[in-house]
């Protein structure tokens, strides 16, 4: 993974941790940190997927589908025990994760943009 994108993710650790004492969420740090674990590992894992795929001869667009497919699945087997459970605190978890989750995803889009 490129040094810019293990920045930009303790950058957005720092903005979520910080944005979550300024608006008095009901997450914790140890919640925080959980979300932008898996996520790291999840872009790091895929990115390498997808350089692998991109080296071969001929790459075929589906196994990229596929790869960012697997990436959705995996996000939700993740939220799915705060998605069955009903509570506010739940809640605020799956939206902080969703709002990481896009951000992070409008950074790698932009980042290969610039490709």
């Amino acid at each position: 993974m490129e040094k810019n994108k293990v920045w930009f993710f303790l950058i957005l650790l720092a903005i979520n941790l910080g944005a979550i004492c300024l608006f008095e969420l009901l997450l914790t740090v140890k919640m925080v940190l959980k979300i932008h674990g898996f996520l790291f590992l999840v872009f790091f894992l895929t990115t390498l997927i997808q350089n692998k795929i991109l080296k071969r001869k001929k790459p075929l667009p589906l196994l990229s589908l596929g790869v960012n497919f697997l990436r959705i699945i995996l996000c939700v087997i993740f939220l799915l025990p705060n998605i069955l459970n009903n509570t506010s605190v739940e809640k605020n978890y799956i939206y902080n994760f969703f709002f990481v989750y896009l951000f992070a995803l409008f950074f790698e889009i932009l980042l290969r943009r610039k490709k």
